[in-house]
């Protein structure tokens, strides 16, 4: 019998969890949670006759996406041990349309939302809510479970103060920043912007120093993680 209220709560939490899930085949791919979550689900009673995959990887859960014809549940973490949550859920739903996708964030921010919705993923996630308990992770499984989309309104309060926030680089360095992520080098982004080579040489001295970054692919990872490039 439980004993206080917040322990009613979380089992009334869990049965709701598993009512919503246990008719799904899921593919759980987390990093660096997944034991956890994996032991949690089980103490849980959240065992299922249907599918439950669990990884950390994105090469281990498209494997087994490649394998299987069907639609899935993908709930998916935004980074994992190889790399990005991201790539899995699009390389996902190249393979089967019919997957629902859940990702999982645990930076919020602008870029990756953005990035999310582009990719039409069902549901956006933020990481803490799922740790605060605080009904976002059930909210986003009934979502999914009746077609709509979902966004965690804790990240469209970082996506708002985000817009809010001084602009970290000037017009013009943006610009610069977009061709440097192209590949160009000073002397081709002079050329393509009638400037010096000088004059570009010193904007991105400028933008690895308002960016706190010291070369020039550091300099395009923050500006994609901040969203400053698309």
């Amino acid at each position: 019998m439980p004993s206080n209220g917040f322990e009613t709560s979380d089992v009334a939490k869990a049965r709701a969890i598993r009512s919503l899930i246990h008719d799904q085949d899921l593919v759980i791919c987390l990093y660096p949670h997944l034991f956890a979550v994996e032991q949690m689900l089980r103490l849980s009673g959240m065992r299922s006759q249907r599918i439950r995959r669990f990884h950390d990887s994105r090469a281990e859960a498209m494997t087994y996406l490649n394998s299987i014809s069907t639609p899935h549940w993908l709930l998916v973490s935004e980074q994992l041990r190889d790399g990005s949550g991201l790539d899995l859920l699009r390389d996902g739903k190249r393979l089967h349309a019919g997957h629902r996708s859940l990702l999982l964030i645990n930076r919020p921010g602008g870029s990756t939302l953005r990035l999310a919705r582009r990719l039409d993923v069902d549901a956006c996630l933020d990481e803490r809510s799922v740790e605060l308990r605080n009904g976002a992770l059930i909210a986003a499984l009934t979502a999914m479970k009746h077609g709509r989309r979902f966004v965690d309104p804790g990240l469209m309060d970082a996506e708002r103060v985000q817009s809010e926030t001084p602009k970290l680089l000037s017009e013009r360095q943006v610009e610069i920043l977009a061709l440097v992520a192209e590949g160009l080098s000073n002397r081709d982004i002079a050329d393509r912007l009638h400037i010096s080579v000088n004059t570009a040489r010193d904007h991105l001295s400028e933008i690895l120093t308002r960016l706190d970054v010291s070369n020039r692919a550091s300099a395009v990872s923050a500006a994609l993680r901040l969203g400053l490039i698309p």
